[in-house]
């Protein structure tokens, strides 16, 4: 286990943090998010015969970073990287419901 920090968290970085990953090299190296998750869920598909979009594989994405804050908040305890995670796959999300056209509220 991590020790604690003591140093004061700037919890207003998160979405700084969170554009910052989604934004820069990342699209560069993986492509936008959108066709990204297309493949993700492409390859799941494949390997399970179901019928996941790429918004499908970002929920996925963002299931898994709340567990793990769950998990985390259980024992009082934030784990800042998984927040900054979970908040740039909410924005991939965003990314992937456009890309197929969802209706927007």
């Amino acid at each position: 286990m991590l020790p604690p920090r003591t140093d004061p968290v700037d919890v207003d970085e998160v979405l700084k943090r969170a554009h910052e990953l989604t934004h820069g090299e990342r699209n560069t190296t993986y492509g936008p998010p959108h066709l990204d998750y297309a493949r993700v869920a492409e390859i799941y598909n494949a390997i399970t015969g179901a019928s996941m979009t790429s918004a499908d594989a970002a929920l996925f994405m963002i299931a898994m970073k709340l567990a793990r804050v769950g998990h985390n908040n259980a024992q009082r305890q934030l784990h800042l990287d998984s927040v900054v995670d979970g908040a740039g796959y909410l924005w991939v999300y965003a990314q992937c419901a456009q890309d197929l056209e969802y209706d927007v509220l």
